[in-house]
């Protein structure tokens, strides 16, 4: 692997980026309503990365949102925030595999009306 290899040059939007042996990805603002919505979609390299995934409603609304991960098509890990909590109790570490594609995705429980969310993964990679 070069020692950058940044397929988002502004560092928001859905893809990961790798810099030497750290790797980040970061969406943004999203619009998350009542139906499933990416959030973070890409496929890693041929290296391991572990990070920490962060994800909060930033909108300070009263509505419960459910955050999903997913690799390779298989949920691996389901959390929600509920009410006006910005962000979860805590950041789970997770494991991205060499050559996966990754999901990220959002949902408002309590309504249609759409939130502010965001997500971000932040780690090291190891080949």
């Amino acid at each position: 692997m070069s020692l950058m290899s940044v397929s988002n040059p502004v560092g928001v939007g859905g893809s990961i980026n790798y810099i030497g042996k750290h790797a980040y990805a970061n969406s943004g603002s999203i619009n998350v309503n009542d139906s499933v919505t990416p959030m973070l979609e890409f496929n890693t390299q041929n290296s391991y990365v572990v990070a920490e995934l962060t994800v909060g409603n930033s909108s300070g609304s009263g509505d419960d949102i459910e955050f999903e991960m997913s690799v390779n098509g298989e949920r691996v890990l389901s959390f929600g925030v509920a009410s006006s909590n910005a962000f979860p109790p805590n950041s789970p570490t997770i494991l991205l595999p060499p050559f996966s594609r990754i999901l990220i995705t959002g949902q408002n429980l309590s309504g249609s009306t759409s939130r502010e969310c965001f997500a971000t993964i932040v780690g090291e990679v190891y080949v």
